[in-house]
């Protein structure tokens, strides 16, 4: 070849690198490589680029073998510090708002585009810090992310890390974070909290103040073939430099209504019959709760329909008797609108919604 690519320094450096093991290193000097080939022999440049991007072990030998065998473990207790899940299965289909999604999404479509992005001298996104109350899908999305990559879940509860193994946590976090830096692999850090709380709190010891700086520099350095999630619902406890620190943040809201009425018709089910108007009411008595919530809810209806032979429609109007009177009197009377849809009749929506006849009849008829 007439033109250099490596010259004398770059080949000990990368002998060094193959030496010392380190993968995810060796992978980022080859791509940087790869762009100086790229200008003299694209072909070359495309090839070191693909070898790059499928360095990744098979993802079957490391789900299975030697690799699951060495999951972190405490050194004294023996217990395992993390779970794998290597046969991602959602027990719900999502259901997120637009902004929600459309970050998710953009997720995938980095990772579709990644020797695009390599090209460019750019990583896809590797970390991503997801907000919210309990309950509102932080979790499913950890799931969802990784199903969709083809990639195992290494899911660390950090609280139970912590509270577990008091006195070895630095240790333990670092053989978390070791381990999933050297396998393909979604690593989901739940309850960020518990580990990266302001270094400012007068109450928390130096040696968690340490792990939050070896926990930012470890955000910095995380390989672009791996992904790391963190979820916290008290994201006002969380230091200030960690939110700089993660590539996106992702911010889960409480359902909105539209949310909740796909979710209550995913639910309930198409073999059970449930009036439209009634369905259209839920949401509105239903507002400010969380997915999992609502599904404990639907759950233990479709249950009392088993066991004890009550229709879900009467549960359901049940349901919406029971919390109608947290409503203001303008969604109250929406509530009556569906209700009447639903083909209620005035005395029966009287009766739940507390309204006079006179102002069902004054907006019912309005609308209808």
């Amino acid at each position: 070849m007439d033109n250099i690519y490596l010259d004398s320094d770059g080949l000990v450096h990368l002998a060094r690198l193959a030496l010392a093991g380190n993968r995810a290193d060796i992978v980022a000097y080859v791509r940087k490589i790869a762009r100086k080939v790229a200008r003299f022999d694209p072909v070359v440049g495309e090839q070191l680029v693909t070898l790059a991007q499928d360095s990744n072990p098979s993802r079957n030998a490391m789900l299975r073998g030697e690799q699951l065998d060495r999951l972190p473990v405490d050194l004294d207790s023996r217990l395992q510090l993390a779970r794998l899940d290597d046969e991602i299965s959602l027990d719900v289909l999502p259901i997120w708002q637009e902004p929600v999604k459309a970050k998710l999404e953009q997720v995938l479509i980095e990772r579709a585009k990644f020797k695009e992005l390599a090209f460019a001298n750019l990583a896809p996104t590797r970390s991503l810090l997801f907000t919210g109350a309990p309950g509102v899908g932080k979790s499913l999305a950890a799931k969802w992310l990784a199903k969709s990559l083809g990639l195992p879940l290494l899911t660390v509860d950090l609280a139970a890390v912590m509270s577990s193994f008091l006195g070895r946590t630095g240790n333990n976090i670092r053989n978390i974070l070791d381990y999933a830096k050297s396998v393909d692999c979604v690593l989901f850090l739940d309850e960020l909290d518990a580990l990266a709380k302001r270094r400012d709190d007068v109450t928390e010891v130096g040696e968690l103040k340490r792990l939050v700086t070896v926990l930012l520099q470890e955000i910095d350095s995380w390989p672009a073939h791996g992904l790391m999630l963190a979820a916290t619902n008290h994201p006002d406890l969380l230091d200030p430099a960690i939110w700089r620190r993660f590539d996106m943040i992702v911010e889960f809201p409480l359902p909105n209504e539209v949310s909740i009425r796909a979710a209550l018709s995913s639910w309930i089910g198409e073999e059970h019959e449930v009036p439209k108007g009634l369905l259209d009411a839920l949401p509105i008595v239903l507002s400010g709760m969380s997915f999992s919530d609502l599904k404990r809810i639907i759950s233990q209806l479709r249950r009392n329909q088993v066991v004890s032979g009550v229709a879900l429609t009467d549960s359901l109007t049940l349901l919406i008797e029971q919390r109608i009177n947290s409503l203001s009197k303008a969604e109250k009377i929406e509530v009556a609108q569906n209700l009447t849809d639903a083909g209620l009749s005035q005395r029966s929506v009287n009766s739940l919604t507390g309204l006079s006849r006179d102002t069902i009849r004054k907006h019912c008829e309005t609308v209808n």
